[in-house]
């Protein structure tokens, strides 16, 4: 396999219900650039090559044209000419309200040759700085906004009457969220929720009756999630916690949501590496099985349409008892599940293969049951991939989850390396062994060869190496490397040192592994100075290394970064791993 064809396929970012039947978005990569285009029934209805977001309301389609700069509202009739109502920088989301429509999105503007902030959170991944913010419009007949500030508008959800937004207002640096009641005529806010804590989605009912996947346990990234009715005092729990954090390098982009129909909830679930689609009323049902995780869905009128990844398929929709799967040629390797202390699989080419062990980042999140371009590529390629869910991931409970807070590289560490000494027995692995990470992953890949020689090699991306540094210049670094290292204050003179035994670069003396290090140039969320600090280390304690700078991606740039740099980074990562793990 070529990096070439291991992105050669076509993914399911979205799939809407509707009286005329399934929408669903496919998404592609066409000549180095990503193509996206609707589905009615599994026939293609636009051909732009940049449409997502479908919905059908009073007899016209609704979608989203988009560029980089821009995005149309475009409504069309049956077979009838394109009309569009409104552009904005940037639409998030639109739903249909008495008054018109209901949109959150970003106005275009022109950055400025300075900028200013008072804030500690001013820029943000994958965004920038903030010229602009997630505002709620009200389109009718002309494009009026009702609610903007120095925060950010994330979901929204209507009966036609009611609105219900989740927004930032109350506690936008740490990203803390909370639900308002809007009247859409004055703008005037009425706040829901008490407390602190995460959003992730909302819903409402026909009857007016809200939900929402969250938590209110303040700033805990590793907090479980629960379907909540702050109005009835409510919440439940699905699966070993709601939603989905099982990781895939699928550039699809989906996007969590609830669905609120009648009395029922309908959400997603995980447990372990497994993600299903879960029914809560008054009790939670689970109604899908299978080891897979699934990435999206939508609920009407009794009616549920899905699709899901698995380790041997990208992307399966299915939808009235019938399967359909756009990569029919595709079909990958099938891991051996590896459950020891903790959880991992292998996918084994052959024992005397070279390994590599991948690390997920988070550190809450998973491995699991959901396609891996790159796992694939390299069992492909003649290597055996090793990977597992240590302490600190997500899906096995919360204090699991919190297990790594205050001991990152620790149990967390111990454990994988337990992992790789128990597979390599398993299976009788006799070649070399490499890992890799992106992240939290990559953190660990630089804090594991500062602790030991057992990787002959070692690819380390979009990394820390420094937790101290971070803290001044990460969109989040400032409040979560704190609450990560369980320390109050990161700029104590015990809170520095402590950050600082945490951090790689503090034992990078003791290296010996070839590294390469890859970072994309505008990464807020870990900034590149954190792979150059590395960098300059290894460099001058002569450890052969490498460091790659993608310009113009940042921390997604192996899951949706410019398609050129990802297949490029196939190619260098193959050849690094081949030069050290097969000579």
């Amino acid at each position: 396999m070529t990096p070439e064809e291991a992105y050669s396929i076509r993914l399911i970012s979205d799939v809407k219900l509707n009286e005329i039947g399934l929408f669903h978005v496919e998404t592609w990569i066409e000549n180095e650039k990503y193509k996206s285009a609707i589905y009615l029934n599994k026939q293609r209805i636009t051909f732009s090559g940049n449409e997502s977001s479908p919905s059908y309301h009073d007899g016209f389609l609704y979608y989203v044209k988009g560029s980089r700069r821009e995005a149309k509202l475009i409504r069309q009739r049956p077979y009838g000419e394109l009309e569009e109502i409104l552009s904005l920088g940037k639409i998030h989301k639109y739903v249909f309200h008495k008054d018109g429509i209901l949109i959150i999105g970003e106005e275009k503007v022109k950055p400025s040759t300075y900028f200013v902030s008072d804030k500690l959170k001013y820029r943000f991944d994958g965004k920038g700085l903030f010229w602009t913010r997630q505002s709620l419009f009200l389109y009718n007949k002309e494009l009026r906004k009702i609610i903007s500030g120095n925060f950010d508008v994330t979901d929204i959800a209507t009966n036609g009457n009611r609105v219900i937004i989740s927004a930032t207002r109350e506690n936008d640096d740490y990203g803390l969220a909370d639900i308002y009641e809007v009247d859409i005529n004055t703008g005037e806010l009425t706040r829901i929720t008490q407390g602190e804590g995460n959003i992730t989605a909302i819903a409402m009912n026909k009857d007016g009756k809200i939900a929402y996947l969250g938590h209110r346990k303040g700033k805990s990234p590793w907090a479980v999630r629960e379907i909540i009715f702050p109005e009835e005092g409510k919440s439940f729990l699905c699966g070993n916690t709601c939603g989905n954090t099982v990781l895939s390098d699928l550039f699809d982009g989906v996007k969590e949501k609830i669905v609120y129909e009648g009395d029922q909830v309908i959400t997603l679930g995980q447990v372990g590496g497994e993600s299903h689609i879960y029914s809560v009323s008054d009790k939670v049902t689970k109604l899908t099985e299978g080891k897979l995780a699934v990435r999206g869905f939508d609920f009407k009128d009794g009616k549920l349409a899905y699709f899901y990844s698995t380790p041997e398929k990208p992307v399966i929709l299915f939808y009235n008892g019938e399967v359909y799967d756009p990569n029919p040629n595709v079909k990958g390797l099938s891991p051996i599940e590896v459950k020891g202390e903790i959880e991992g699989w292998a996918l084994v080419t052959n024992p005397s293969n070279p390994t590599i062990l991948f690390i997920h980042g988070g550190p809450h999140m998973a491995y699991g049951y959901a396609y891996f371009i790159e796992f694939q590529f390299f069992a492909s390629n003649g290597y055996n991939v090793i990977y597992a869910n240590p302490s600190g991931s997500q899906g096995y409970g919360e204090e699991f989850a919190k297990a790594c807070v205050g001991d990152w590289g620790g149990r967390d560490m111990k454990e994988l390396i337990n992992f790789v000494n128990e597979v390599k027995k398993k299976f009788n692995l006799t070649g070399k062994f490499g890992v890799t990470g992106g992240s939290y992953g990559g953190y660990m890949t630089n804090w594991i060869i500062t602790q030991t020689d057992i990787f002959s090699a070692a690819i380390s991306e979009r990394s820390i190496s420094n937790l101290v540094s971070m803290c001044g210049t990460s969109d989040i670094g400032f409040w979560f490397n704190a609450i990560e290292a369980g320390i109050d204050d990161p700029w104590s003179k015990d809170g520095i040192e402590k950050l600082m035994r945490m951090s790689p670069v503090y034992y990078v003396k003791n290296v010996k592994t070839p590294t390469m290090l890859i970072h994309g140039e505008v990464d807020y969320r870990c900034p590149i100075e954190q792979a150059e600090q590395f960098f300059i280390a290894l460099k001058m304690n002569n450890v052969p290394t490498e460091l790659v700078r993608y310009q113009g991606d940042g921390h997604e740039h192996a899951r949706k970064g410019n398609p050129k740099n990802m297949i490029d980074r196939l190619k260098r990562k193959l050849e690094w791993f081949d030069k050290y793990l097969k000579s």
